[in-house]
């Protein structure tokens, strides 16, 4: 049985973030500095890139940013920016994650799936390989795992979360 987020008491809490807008082209996190905080998208598009290599375009209210951070205690692991003007609720990630355990919950929860769905693509590109298929459906399986890195949560929760509240 999966872990249920109490999805009533984080909006709650989310919508009591104060807000931080960043103009369309401004970076929102790079590589190898350390805010401390987590950014959770309230509106706009956002891109990560990784060494030069953009990894997935964030467009869903919801899409939270800095987790891998915060939770390993390291500098953050990639760029974004706002690929358009981009608002989003800000939260000292520390306490916000240790000072409820349901926040603490829906990252786990977000990253879970972004992995469970990252590892099925790569599975997928690595037949693709193995198959000698063309390199242009190799690109194709790519652009499903740069998908899959863009999840943010199960399609219920963000019904109930994201349904205009943001």
């Amino acid at each position: 049985m999966p872990l249920l987020v109490d999805a009533g008491s984080i909006r709650e809490r989310i919508e009591a973030l104060p807000t931080q807008v960043f103009p369309e082209g401004t970076p929102i996190l790079s590589v190898g500095t350390s805010t401390g905080k987590l950014f959770i998208l309230a509106s706009g598009t956002a891109e990560v890139m990784k060494d030069g290599v953009r990894l997935c375009e964030l467009t869903e209210p919801g899409a939270v940013l800095g987790e891998i951070s915060a939770l390993l205690g390291q500098p953050h692991t990639a760029d974004v920016r706002a690929v358009t003007a981009c608002t989003f609720r800000v939260a000292d990630a520390t306490e916000f994650l240790r000072g409820d355990p349901t926040a603490a919950l829906l990252v786990a929860t977000i990253m879970a799936k972004r992995l469970d769905a990252a590892n099925q693509a790569l599975v997928e590109v690595r037949r693709e390989i193995s198959a000698d298929k063309p390199r242009s459906v190799v690109g194709r399986a790519l652009d499903r795992l740069a998908e899959a890195l863009r999840q943010d949560t199960d399609p219920e929760l963000a019904r109930y979360m994201y349904g205009g509240w943001m």
